[in-house]
């Protein structure tokens, strides 16, 4: 049974695409940028965050356009932000089972903060890093080891988990050496990758969703007793 569950956030724990879209899109068309679809395929440079891709989309106008962004994000995208199904039940579980929660994301903190308030307001999360609080983002095992620097047992894959959606993440917890979740099945994913990775040496665990990956862990909970 893990000790702690590190979570990723945009997707995984709360739908925020449509957000995320609708801010992007307001602030491309401000700049006479090209739409969301063509400058992400084009431009996104897939293991760095959003924030830091800002240069790949605005050039010398990043920081101008990535306040615009956060302006236009704050005031208007947040009412599209909604926990993920079953995420709620899930967490409460780990609460009351002892298993520490964290969220590790590349996502601004303000942004983070305030979505984690809205999504779970009784949920304990022993701590929330979002784009810098650690030396580098996802896919570096950095966040990883920030968030449990202060813990008494191995950071290895017996005693932490980390779930997410994305390559980022899957990769994150690679480079940890700590178990891979992936929710969704990967369906942003190749799948080349994912059949590669479940039959590594540290297999890939894949799941549907967070109903799935309760009743596994209740599996786990259950042998240990």
């Amino acid at each position: 049974m893990p000790k702690a569950i590190l979570l990723d956030w945009d997707e995984t724990l709360a739908h925020t695409r449509c957000s995320v879209i609708e801010a992007m899109e307001h602030t491309l068309k401000k700049y006479n940028k090209e739409p969301w679809n063509i400058t992400k395929t084009k431009y996104r440079d897939t293991k760095k965050s959003l924030k830091e891709n800002f240069p790949n989309f605005f050039g010398s106008d990043a920081n101008n356009a990535y306040t615009e962004y956060l302006k236009y994000y704050t005031k208007y995208a947040y009412n599209k932000v909604l926990p993920m199904e079953n995420a709620s039940s899930f967490l409460k579980f780990c609460n009351q089972n002892n298993i520490d929660l964290y969220i590790v994301s590349n996502k601004e903190k303000s942004l983070l903060l305030k979505e984690v308030d809205i999504c779970f307001p009784n949920i304990l999360f022993k701590k929330i890093l979002g784009n810098g609080d650690a030396p580098q983002n996802k896919p570096s095992p950095d966040p990883v080891f920030t968030a449990l620097d202060n813990v008494c047992y191995k950071i290895d894959k017996d005693n932490v988990w980390l779930i997410g959606d994305s390559k980022q993440d899957t990769e994150c917890a690679y480079n940890a050496n700590i178990q891979p979740i992936l929710l969704g099945k990967g369906k942003f994913m190749d799948d080349a990758y994912i059949k590669a990775k479940t039959n590594s040496s540290l297999p890939l665990l894949v799941f549907e969703d967070f109903k799935e990956i309760a009743n596994y862990l209740r599996l786990k909970i259950d042998n240990t007793i």
